[in-house]
């Protein structure tokens, strides 16, 4: 698969700068990197948290004008994980993560050179999708967003949920360390129904969370929150059904001695709508969660469900080269393919990569792309067709963070 965008990071020449694959005895002058770069790695057991790379997926930067002390002044890594697509399917994910270069050494092409290692490591891989998560110094303009998360700020001391059937289960409060098979158990099945959320390995869990967390668990679901101040602060929230979901909230809710619970959910989570007054839950921020691109587009349009038949044929207008061609998507009885068109094809539609991700996970329709100017429709009733056959039944979401 050849690429201009990768062809320009890999021609790049940059005087005692080298880029290679990580060892082990790399990991010391990693973690100080990590420190310098964004205060360390948000983890309570960095031996453990590392266990989650391959070291072969570690891509580093060398600064080697001293051939005989060489230092690190820059790196990323690829983790290896699953994503979810709409219908239940699974794609393989080669997610970008601790991307940093020195302060000392930025505006060079350095990083440039990192995401050439880091796609060859993805494509060599075989990974379906590449997925991100850029920081706040800016966004990588190849990948899509693939999921929005919403941020809501319920005052406990109104809120009061809307009376129900009874619950299928209990709930019950629990150490963490002690329950990290249920949670598991439970998130392993919610990740599964869940378009957009990624899969954790073994190592993610007991990484991530301490035993001073509070945990709550149900039969089809769990909470883990801080108490910190005057606020209840959900750290990690997942609920297979309705019930486990209202059980849980209920029991978020009971902390008398708290004003306000703070969460992250998906755009259609129906946590306002589980109230008496919805007003008490407000939406504090609106977010892209995940960025994604799809490497792999006929293994993805075969797993994927689809909500209407389609046929048409689809130009994809990639700026840097990796999937530029002409397709038709076929859809019938909620199974696609995508296959080539040939060189003759006509297209019914234009659309880019990064919004095939969007539209694909259900992140946004092509009728808000094309509305945005960035879906040109050649045929009439192509765009509408397109819609219905993409249309899901939950929005996408992710709360896994790497």
């Amino acid at each position: 698969m050849t690429s201009e965008l990768l062809s320009d990071w890999d021609s790049r020449v940059l005087d005692d700068i080298a880029v290679r694959r990580a060892t082990e005895a790399d990991w010391d002058a990693l973690r100080d990197c990590y420190f310098r770069a964004f205060g360390g790695v948000h983890t309570r057991d960095f031996d453990l948290w590392k266990r989650q790379f391959r070291l072969a997926d570690v891509a580093v930067a060398e600064d080697v004008s001293d051939p005989s002390a060489p230092f690190i002044v820059g790196t990323a890594s690829v983790i290896r994980m699953r994503v979810t697509v709409p219908g239940g399917g699974q794609l393989s994910v080669a997610a970008c993560a601790q991307g940093m270069v020195a302060t000392t050494h930025q505006k060079r092409g350095i990083y440039a050179k990192i995401q050439s290692e880091l796609a060859a490591i993805a494509l060599s891989g075989g990974s379906q999708v590449l997925a991100a998560m850029p920081g706040p110094g800016g966004n990588y303009g190849y990948v899509g967003v693939g999921a929005y998360a919403r941020r809501l700020r319920v005052d406990r001391r109104r809120a009061k949920l809307r009376s129900a059937p009874g619950d299928s289960g209990p709930a019950r409060e629990r150490r963490y360390s002690e329950s990290i098979p249920l949670l598991r158990e439970i998130y392993d099945r919610w990740q599964r129904v869940t378009p957009g959320a990624l899969s954790r390995n073994e190592f993610w869990w007991p990484s991530t969370f301490a035993d001073d967390s509070c945990v709550i668990t149900h039969p089809d679901g769990y909470v883990i929150y801080d108490l910190t101040g005057t606020t209840v602060s959900v750290r990690d929230f997942c609920a297979v059904t309705t019930a486990a979901h209202r059980e849980l909230l209920r029991c978020l809710l009971g902390h008398g001695e708290y004003d306000t619970v703070e969460m992250t959910t998906a755009v259609d989570d129906p946590t306002p709508l589980l109230l008496e007054d919805l007003r008490t839950a407000a939406v504090a921020g609106v977010g892209a969660s995940l960025w994604m691109w799809i490497l792999d587009l006929p293994a993805a349009i075969t797993a994927r469900t689809f909500a209407a038949d389609f046929h048409g044929v689809i130009e994809l207008a990639d700026p840097w080269g990796m999937s530029t061609g002409t397709s038709v998507l076929a859809v019938r009885d909620g199974a696609g393919t995508w296959t080539d068109a040939g060189p003759t094809a006509v297209p019914d539609l234009r659309i880019g990569p990064l919004e095939l991700t969007s539209v694909y996970f259900g992140a946004h329709t092509v009728t808000e792309l094309h509305r945005a100017g960035r879906v040109e429709e050649f045929v009439p009733g192509t765009v509408a067709a397109l819609d219905r056959a993409l249309a899901v039944t939950r929005r996408p979401f992710n709360n896994t963070a790497f």
